[in-house]
């Protein structure tokens, strides 16, 4: 018996000697071409990454094993252990070409300078970009282009509405730069395994399904050179599509792709009106699929933005909003069937890159009055938005104007960064109102409130009240590269004030400013370029 308990003693000291062997590491940040469970891995022979974390000193990888499993769990490629400290750009070798469209798991474990094995890591995801054959959808708006009376070409800069070219933008179709909604309805009738939708909708959209938003990234798909190049995005429904009835909805805005002007015009480019691309790939349980895509079953409304541009701002009214349109049940027998259109000229591509989204908030730092407006000093240099709670009465309208400066009487002042350019909303009277610009962003420290009052006012006009507002910082989310800190606080806000400068202008591209021109000049990237690799 005492030889048995020894034994069993041995064995589990043994087993301990193991874990801890195995123990002594973690895996971080599983990266499939640069990114965690990305949605749209373009390459046929994917690479693969990750970081080791050890509490050992002198602990190195002399060899690692990956595998790829399908979704259902079975192995699709096993590398077999290969020796070797490498632990990124590691390709997959596989003889099988992988599935264009399908997700996949893989994992890696990793040997030690002492040729102990650690366990597997936890299992990352990818999926492969689908092909040109499977992105069957068709695009879809209000008008079609060749009816828009839309100008062609891109000589339009600063034209003067009085001009002969200003006429030309003067007489397009007023329906050509409206926002609109887009809704489809439709019966998921069984258990759900897997659904992606990937969509494009330009030239920026919202994604929503059964009334809730989809993601969280502000215009999307990034904006390109449409006539060379359109993206598109993708989401995982597995969890949002549910068995019964659906509706999928969409909102459209103008963006560069269709940059009429209004107010501040820098340039007047158009690629044409608002359209939309949209293919929903449900999967099922038995193995049987489904399709959703943009064609001509779809109906289409005018939105509450009646006024969008990424050069004069954004105006919306809230009158116009209609509860539940984009939730199942809705009746959009007032709605109007879409029309189907020529694809733009650009060759359709997912888009790798990550997303533009609200990166930080600012609240009040300082109000002041200046005449029959207050302005409010954010405390902090900024491209983005306001986004605001207020309590009026239905018709009420209020205007805020962003800017970098202000005038000697406290007014606002937009001469050095393009003007006019503002955001107006109209409120429909409903207790509390929260809204926000969705399609247009400015760069701005200061915010001028005219038409309403602030909650802690001792303003007496029978005017709206904003009862709460705030900036949101929205910029590029790639993550940051380095830091910097020293004991000199003049260096440390020096290199803030870079910092902040850089995230302004890192859009869809690197802008050489987030006001008066937020275009893609070269130079900027030229000149900025080693700075950006290390912050």
């Amino acid at each position: 018996m005492k030889k048995v308990l020894i034994l069993l003693i041995a064995a589990i000291n043994f087993g301990c000697s193991l874990n801890n062997s195995s123990g002594r590491v973690s895996f971080g940040r599983l990266v499939c071409e640069y990114e965690e469970s990305p949605l749209l891995v373009e390459e046929q022979t994917p690479r693969f990454g990750w970081q080791l974390h050890s509490t050992e000193n002198g602990f190195g990888q002399t060899a690692y094993e990956l595998e790829i499993l399908d979704i259902k769990g079975n192995t699709v490629w096993l590398s077999g252990k290969i020796q070797s400290d490498e632990s990124q750009h590691i390709p997959y070798t596989g003889k099988d070409q992988l599935g264009a469209g399908e997700q996949y798991q893989w994992r890696v474990r990793i040997w030690d300078n002492n040729d102990k094995s650690t366990s597997w890591s936890e299992k990352s995801f990818f999926r492969i970009a689908p092909d040109k054959k499977q992105l069957n959808a068709l695009w879809i708006g209000a008008i079609k282009r060749e009816d828009s009376n839309l100008p062609g070409g891109r000589n339009y800069h600063n034209v003067p509405d009085s001009s002969e070219k200003g006429q030309l933008w003067r007489e397009t179709d007023p329906l050509s730069r409206r926002s609109i909604y887009l809704r489809k309805s439709f019966k998921a009738q069984k258990r759900i395994e897997d659904a992606i939708i990937y969509i494009s909708g330009l030239g920026h959209y919202e994604l929503s399904l059964n009334g809730k938003k989809i993601g969280n990234d502000q215009y999307n798909p990034l904006w390109s050179d449409y006539d060379k190049t359109v993206y598109y995005n993708a989401y995982d429904l597995t969890e949002g599509v549910k068995k019964g009835d659906n509706t999928v909805g969409v909102l459209l805005g103008n963006g560069f792709y269709n940059e009429q002007g209004g107010r501040y015009k820098k340039m007047q480019v158009s690629f044409g009106p608002p359209t939309l691309f949209l293919k929903i790939s449900i999967t099922y349980t038995d193995g049987t699929k489904e399709e959703i895509i943009s064609d001509k079953n779809w109906k289409y409304s005018p939105s509450p933005i009646v006024f969008n541009s990424m050069y004069g701002g954004e105006d919306y009214d809230a009158r116009l909003e209609q509860p539940g349109w984009d939730t199942p049940g809705f009746d959009d027998s007032q709605w109007l069937p879409v029309v189907v259109d020529n694809a733009p000229n650009g060759e359709l591509k997912p888009q790798t890159s990550t997303p533009v989204r609200e990166m930080e908030y600012f609240s009040i730092k300082e109000s002041m009055k200046a005449g029959e407006s207050y302005v409010l000093d954010m405390g902090q240099n900024l491209s983005g938005y306001p986004a605001f709670t207020v309590k009026g009465k239905r018709g009420d309208k209020i205007r805020l104007t962003v800017a970098e400066r202000i005038n000697d009487d406290g007014s606002i002042n937009q001469t050095q960064s393009g003007g006019p350019y503002y955001y107006e909303y109209t409120l429909k009277g409903e207790s509390e109102e929260t809204w926000q610009p969705r399609f247009s962003y400015y760069g701005f420290r200061y915010i001028q409130v005219d038409g309403a009052k602030l909650s802690e006012s001792e303003d007496n006009r029978d005017i709206p009240v904003i009862k709460a507002i705030k900036s949101c910082f929205v910029y590029n989310s790639a993550e940051p590269a380095g830091s910097f800190h020293s004991s000199n606080e003049i260096f440390n806000n020096a290199h803030n004030l870079i910092v902040n400068a850089i995230k302004s202008n890192m859009q869809a591209v690197f802008t050489d400013c987030p006001h008066r021109e937020k275009l893609g000049w070269l130079e900027e990237v030229h000149l900025n370029g080693p700075g950006l690799y290390y912050n």
